[in-house]
């Protein structure tokens, strides 16, 4: 009997989608990609219009002879791969594979893999997307022209299987300029002035914040000494409660997550990594097991929207009414809009595909660490659609002469979303509460504190993610594979959270700043991943815009290929450094086990610097770290 054949990217997803159709279809997997540039050639023809020459992924051979098969029996053939760019390509490459035309293969796509939205997608099914096709073909083609012509050059003068990429070499810049700033950073000691108060047995601290009209946090007080006097006078004076607020305001819920912000979340509170953190979520989405069938847990797991589908919204605030009461409820339903200015497809948030799946209700069907990213993820989308918090706000504000000093606490009202979603907001002692204007104060002693400016904060990967995304380097599914690249060529490290550029990394930066500035300038990286969106939106050639860069690029290539030798290199990684040893020159010596520094005074001194540093990234590769 003749079947209608559905194609789909993985195993799981396959028998997800088989589980909800039924017998009538044969739901056949790629596993992944199944077509693309070849691993040993440039495979791109520059000269006929960046034509690219795609060759069956080795181990693939197998499967496409299988879906040929399938796909001369079959009455219908839908193609059902992920809804962003890569499923569009991976859809076109098997058309290209099984000699169908366009027009005679279905594109079906769905935000979320539940029976409703399967059979929905189904009935709607259109053509495969050419535009979206060619933004994919546009950004692999650049990823290649840049990866293939600058990595043989660091190969060449420095090592092999370094390498270079356009979102790579941004996110590198990004982390050791960071740590040039550490570096370069200067201390500044200043003081800050407090005073101990004490009210019904309780004790309250002041801060002086104005001397006169000159705002301390602005003029910081730098001199120990004056200090003491300011003290001195405090300590004759009489400290009064010159004014006291109180604010009520409203505190408008999280959004639901977008693959970034759930990146950044599942770093911050659970401790995964970018790329675990999409591995599991990869999971959930494509379906676990409960009972006896395959259920997709969450919607699509790469999007740069906040929007939520009505159906979702109406169910969340159902069972808010049900479970927490109808003062959770929000005036008006919580409505979400992307901060991008250019939000790639039309996708949904990250939510459960139902919010009556609880947790706990589904814990034993799940791993660990499935559980707890299914957990963040349930929580942060009801969230989103409860009631927004209401904090009153108390500050007091005392004068002695020309001093004002305020403290201040934050009194949760009404909890609304922080129920599910809690955030640090109660500050402050409680006791203000009674204090009273005109009040004078029982000062229990006045206190200088002494600090020091700190230099900025290295990297962690979320605040990594987060900085990519506001300047538009990258997209939803390049930010965990973009890091995990930095990891495996050991250009950076993770210390505890933190990430530390290694000695190779810093070099390679400094090569590509000083030959390929365009490559890693923000401006221009983020203009090209606009260039790739209006592509996607049929607002641009994909041509076009190939040409325009790479007739910038090669300028940029022929002059690092005819510059760069050994005495660039040297002056570039060694600079005016003598050897410790002899005081001899210095110099980037190539050996079996890659390059390090030497003593020219060789043999005569044996000085060497290691550049490659022992450094286990294996950890931070892993998907199931």
């Amino acid at each position: 009997m003749e079947r209608e054949l559905i194609i789909v990217e993985s195993p799981t997803k396959a028998k997800t989608i088989s589980g909800i159709l039924g017998n009538k279809y044969l739901v056949f997997p790629t596993m992944g990609h199944i077509r693309d540039l070849p691993e040993n050639e440039f495979g791109i023809n520059i000269d006929d219009n960046f034509s690219p020459k795609y060759v069956i992924i080795p181990g693939k051979k197998k499967i496409v002879e299988k879906l040929k098969n399938l796909a001369k029996n079959s009455t219908n053939i839908y193609l059902a791969t992920d809804e962003d760019r890569e499923g569009e390509a991976i859809a076109w490459h098997v058309v290209c594979l099984i000699d169908k035309k366009i027009e005679e293969a279905k594109r079906v796509t769905f935000h979320e893999i539940v029976p409703e939205a399967i059979k929905k997608a189904f009935l709607n099914p259109r053509q495969i997307s050419i535009e979206l096709v060619n933004a994919q073909q546009a950004r692999r083609i650049l990823d290649r022209i840049v990866g293939y012509k600058i990595s043989p050059i660091l190969g060449k003068h420095l090592e092999i299987g370094l390498s270079a990429g356009r979102v790579q070499s941004v996110a590198l810049k990004l982390i050791v300029e960071r740590e040039k700033e550490i570096e370069n950073f200067v201390p500044e000691i200043y003081f800050v002035i407090r005073c101990e108060v004490e009210k019904n047995g309780e004790k309250i601290i002041f801060n002086l914040i104005k001397i006169e009209e000159i705002s301390v946090g602005k003029e910081r007080i730098k001199d120990e000494q004056k200090v003491d006097e300011i003290i001195e006078k405090l300590k004759q004076g009489k400290l009064i409660i010159s004014e006291k607020e109180e604010m009520i305001k409203k505190l408008s819920s999280v959004p639901p997550f977008i693959t970034s912000t759930l990146q950044q979340e599942a770093i911050n509170i659970l401790n995964f990594s970018s790329t675990k953190t999409m591995f599991i979520a990869q999971q959930l989405y494509e379906g676990i097991k409960i009972e006896d069938k395959n259920i997709g847990l969450i919607t699509y797991m790469r999007t740069d929207s906040p929007s939520v589908a009505k159906s979702a919204q109406n169910q969340a605030l159902k069972f808010i009414k049900e479970n927490f009461g109808e003062n959770y409820l929000p005036e008006k339903p919580n409505i979400y809009y992307s901060k991008s200015k250019v939000s790639q497809e039309a996708h949904e948030a990250i939510r459960p595909t139902s919010v009556y799946r609880t947790p706990e209700k589904i814990k034993k069907y799940l791993t660990q660490d499935q559980f707890k990213l299914y957990e963040l993820i349930w929580r942060r989308f009801l969230a989103s659609q409860m009631a927004p918090a209401i904090i009153k706000n108390i500050k007091v504000f005392a004068f002695n002469d020309i001093y004002l000093f305020e403290t201040e606490r934050d009194f949760i009202v009404f909890d609304g979303f922080l129920r599910l979603w809690p955030l640090k907001i109660e500050k402050g002692n409680p006791i203000i509460e009674k204090f009273e204007k005109g009040e004078e104060l029982n000062v229990i002693k006045y206190l200088k504190e002494k600090k020091q400016t700190q230099p900025p904060p290295r990297y962690t990967e979320s605040t990594l993610i987060k900085t990519l995304e506001k300047y538009g380097i990258g997209r939803p599914s390049t930010y965990a594979p973009t890091i995990s690249t930095l990891y495996e060529r050991n250009y950076v490290k993770r210390e505890k959270k933190f990430l530390v550029p290694l000695k190779m990394g810093k070099i390679v930066y400094e090569i590509l700043n000083k030959f390929f500035p365009e490559i890693i300038e923000i401006n221009f990286t983020a203009k090209m991943e606009e260039d790739l969106d209006k592509i996607a939106n049929g607002e641009k050639n994909w041509i076009e815009v190939l040409k325009e860069f790479y007739n910038s690029f090669k300028l940029s290539l022929e002059k690092a290929n005819e510059i760069i030798n050994r005495d660039v290199l040297n002056k570039i990684i060694i600079g005016d450094k003598k050897c410790p040893l002899c005081n001899g020159e210095l110099t980037i010596i190539k050996g079996k086990y890659g390059i390090f520094i030497g003593c020219s005074n060789y043999p005569n001194c044996k000085y060497k610097e290691r550049i490659r540093e022992n450094v286990n990234n294996s950890s931070n590769r892993s998907k199931k770290r």
